[in-house]
């Protein structure tokens, strides 16, 4: 990566969480460009995501950034969008690589930390809909089972 490359955290579930507080404040183009995903990156911008902002954790930041939908079902700027495979990529891989942790984390590899969660079906090959309803059926971090939905741990 350049020296002067510009990296961002962008958070996507804001589309869909502060879509009331955008539209009272946005119109037009400046709506539907707000929060955009695919034009930074097309200029040249490394992007992550995350989630700092009710509701926590990235499954509404996932539908999002997929779909480009706020709370109403109301699209702004589907040409914002990216695909579910990049989506996770800035959740994981990028993340770790925006704070210098890529050698620890973002990627499931020997040697790095194995956080995770397991997912009850595939994010890649679900319609972006189910997204928002999915559960997390196991949380795994430093290798640790440390939520198991079918059991307590």
């Amino acid at each position: 990566m350049e020296k002067d490359k510009i990296l961002i955290a962008q958070q996507p579930n804001f589309t869909y969480n502060l879509e009331g507080r955008y539209t009272e404040t946005l119109e037009g183009q400046r709506l539907a460009t707000n929060n955009s995903i695919a034009t930074p990156i097309k200029h040249g911008i490394y992007m992550a995501f995350g989630s700092d902002n009710l509701p926590i954790g990235p499954m509404v930041g996932l539908y999002a950034a997929v779909t480009r939908k706020g709370e109403s079902g109301k699209v702004y700027g589907a040409s914002e969008a990216v695909s579910i495979k990049d989506a996770i990529t800035m959740y994981t891989r990028n993340g770790a690589f925006l704070t210098r942790e890529e050698k620890l984390k973002g990627t499931l590899e020997a040697g790095k930390l194995a956080d995770m969660i397991v997912l009850p079906e595939d994010p890649l090959s679900i319609a972006p809909e189910k997204l928002l309803g999915l559960k997390v059926d196991m949380t795994i971090v430093g290798g640790r089972i440390l939520y198991d939905r079918s059991r307590p741990v």
